[in-house]
C-alpha cells in the first residue's frame, strides 16, 4: 500500500494545478474551475487528515484551513455550474476568476503550512487540564470585561450602528472600531463557560453548568440575531464547538450537521431581514415585536425567490470572487503597492490614547475598485499579498503568516494549564475562522490584543485567588494578626 506524505501531495497539487491553469483554455470554464478546485480541496484536506486524524485539536492551521475550504474552495463546485447555466451572469468576471483563485489559495495555504511547521516545538495543543472550581470566581474576574462589553453594545445601539442596514456617521469614527471589538468579547465569557462545562466530570454539576452556558449562549444570540448580521451569529455558535473539540478531542458531527442545516434555512432570510427591519424599528432600539414582523416579511420575500436562495447563500459565502477579481485585473490597472499596505502594522503597538491620530486599521476593495453599491468588500489576506508583491507576495507573505500563527499558538500552548489563557484562545480561534478575508494589520492587531487580555485577566484571577487564600488563612483556628503567612502554603485554587 502506497502512503503519500502530506508535503508530497501539497506540492504535487500546486504543480499540477499550475499546469492545468496555463494549459486549459479560459473558455473551458467548467473544466478549469472544477479540476483546479478539486486538486486544491483534496490537497488541503489530505494534509489536514494526515496531520490531525490521530490527534484532533483546535489550532490555527486547522481553523484557517477550514475557512479556506468553506469560503474559497467548496462554493466553486456549485457556482461554476450555476454560472455556466446562467450565461447572462458576467458580473465582475467571476467565472474566469474561479480557477486562478483556487490555484492562488492552494499556493498560499501550502506556503502557510510550510511556515507553520518550520517551527517544530509543541506542534500539538496538549489536552486541557484546567479546573475552575467556582463560577462565581469566573464571573468576578470577567466582571470588568462584562461591563465594557455591555457598555459598548448600548453605545452602538444608541448611535444607530447596531443594525446592519445603513451606515451611520458614527461608523467613521475611531471609537466605533473600539466598541465593535469590545462587543465581540462577550464570546470570551460564553466560550469559557462551555469549556468549563465540558471539563466537568461530575454528571450533576455538568448539567448545572451546561444550563448556565446555554443560557449565556441564548442571550448572545438574542443580542445578535435582531441585527441581521450573520457573522456574529456564526461566531457565537462556533465558540461552543471550538471548546468541545479542544476538550474532547473529537468533532461533534451531529451538532455540526444540525447547525449547517439551520444556517441554510436561516441565513438567506437574515440577508433579506437586514433591509426589512428598517421598516418596523428605529435604528436605536431593539423591538422584539418589530423584529418578528420584519423576519416574517423577510421569510415571505425569500420564499418568492426560492429558486435563487441556494445560489445567493453560497455566493455570499464565496469571498474568493474578490480575490479572483484582483488576480485577473490588478496588474493591468495599477502599479504594485510594494508593501505600502503593511506600513501601518507597527502602529498596532501604540495605544490610541497616546496617539489619537494613528491610522484606522481598515480598508477594503473600494480603495482600488468600487464593485458594489454600499457595503464593504473584503480584499482578503491573499489579495493584499498579491497587490503588494504579485505572486511572490502570496508565496512569502503566506509563509510569514504561518510563522506568525505558529508563534501565536506556541504562546498559548506553553500556558495551556492557565485557565484565562485557554479562555481567550477559544475566543481567538472563533475569529481566526473569519480572518483570511481580512488584511494583515487586522490579524496583528486582534491577536496582539488577545495576548494582552489573556495576560491581564490571568493577573486579575491571581490577585483574587490570593485574596481568597489570605481570607482562608485569617479564618483558621488559633490564627493571630502577628502570624506570617508562609510563602510555601498551597494555593487552594491550584
Amino acid at each position: 500500500m502506497i502512503i503519500l506524505k502530506r508535503w508530497v501531495v501539497l506540492f504535487a497539487g500546486v504543480i499540477i494545478s499550475f499546469i492545468l491553469l496555463i494549459t486549459i483554455p479560459q473558455e473551458r470554464f467548467i473544466l478549469s474551475s472544477i479540476s483546479i478546485t478539486a486538486i486544491a480541496t483534496l490537497s488541503i484536506a489530505y494534509y489536514l487528515y494526515k496531520r490531525y486524524s490521530k490527534n484532533i485539536t483546535i489550532q490555527s492551521d486547522l481553523v484557517i484551513s477550514a475557512n479556506t475550504l468553506i469560503q474559497f474552495l467548496l462554493p466553486v463546485f456549485y457556482l461554476a455550474f450555476y454560472y455556466e447555466a446562467h450565461s447572462d451572469i458576467h458580473t465582475f468576471d467571476y467565472r474566469y476568476g474561479l480557477a486562478v483563485t483556487s490555484f492562488a489559495v492552494l499556493l498560499g495555504q501550502t506556503m502557510f503550512f510550510v511556515g507553520y511547521e518550520s517551527i517544530k516545538k509543541s506542534i500539538y495543543f496538549p489536552p486541557v487540564r484546567i479546573k475552575e472550581k467556582s463560577y462565581f470566581q469566573l464571573f468576578l474576574v470577567f466582571l470588568p470585561l462584562l461591563i465594557l462589553v455591555w457598555a459598548s453594545r448600548l453605545t452602538l445601539l444608541s448611535t444607530g450602528t447596531y443594525y446592519q442596514s445603513y451606515r451611520s456617521d458614527y461608523q467613521a469614527t475611531a471609537l466605533y472600531s473600539v466598541f465593535s471589538l469590545l462587543d465581540s468579547y462577550g464570546l470570551t465569557i460564553m466560550g469559557a463557560l462551555f469549556l468549563v462545562t465540558f471539563l466537568e466530570q461530575r454528571k450533576k454539576q455538568r448539567k448545572e453548568k451546561l444550563l448556565i452556558a446555554i443560557t449565556v449562549l441564548a442571550l448572545e444570540l438574542l443580542w445578535y440575531l435582531p441585527t441581521g448580521s450573520r457573522s456574529p451569529v456564526a461566531c457565537a455558535v462556533s465558540a461552543p464547538i471550538a471548546a468541545y473539540i479542544l476538550v474532547k478531542r473529537k468533532v461533534p458531527k451531529k451538532t455540526l450537521t444540525v447547525i449547517i442545516i439551520a444556517a441554510f434555512l436561516i441565513f438567506p432570510i437574515l440577508d433579506v431581514y437586514r433591509y426589512t427591519i428598517s421598516k418596523y424599528s428605529q435604528m436605536s432600539e431593539i423591538n422584539l415585536k418589530a423584529s418578528i414582523a420584519a423576519f416574517l416579511e423577510a421569510k415571505q420575500k425569500q420564499n418568492e425567490r426560492v429558486t435563487d436562495s441556494t445560489s445567493l447563500l453560497i455566493d455570499r459565502f464565496y469571498d474568493g470572487k474578490w480575490l479572483g477579481y484582483l488576480l485577473t485585473h490588478y496588474s493591468q490597472d495599477y502599479n504594485w503597492e510594494l508593501g505600502s499596505t503593511y506600513k501601518i502594522i507597527p502602529f498596532v503597538f501604540i495605544p490610541r490614547l497616546l496617539y489619537p491620530n494613528k491610522p484606522v486599521f481598515s480598508f477594503d476593495m473600494a480603495r482600488w475598485y468600487r464593485l458594489v453599491q454600499g457595503g464593504a468588500i473584503p480584499i482578503t489576506f491573499w489579495g493584499e499579498a498579491y497587490i503588494n508583491f504579485s505572486w511572490w507576495g502570496i508565496i512569502f507573505v503566506s509563509y510569514l503568516l504561518g510563522l506568525f500563527m505558529k508563534g501565536f499558538d506556541y504562546i498559548f500552548i506553553k500556558r495551556s494549564h492557565k485557565p484565562y489563557w485557554i479562555y481567550f484562545y477559544v475566543y481567538s480561534v472563533v475569529y481566526i475562522l473569519l480572518f483570511p478575508t481580512q488584511i494583515a494589520v487586522i490579524w496583528v492587531s486582534f491577536l496582539t490584543k488577545v495576548i494582552i487580555l489573556a495576560f491581564i485577566f490571568t493577573q486579575i484571577d491571581l490577585i483574587l485567588r490570593r485574596a481568597v487564600k489570605r481570607e482562608q488563612v485569617l479564618r483558621r483556628p488559633g490564627f493571630t494578626e502577628t502570624r506570617n503567612i508562609s510563602k510555601n502554603e498551597t494555593d487552594p485554587f491550584g
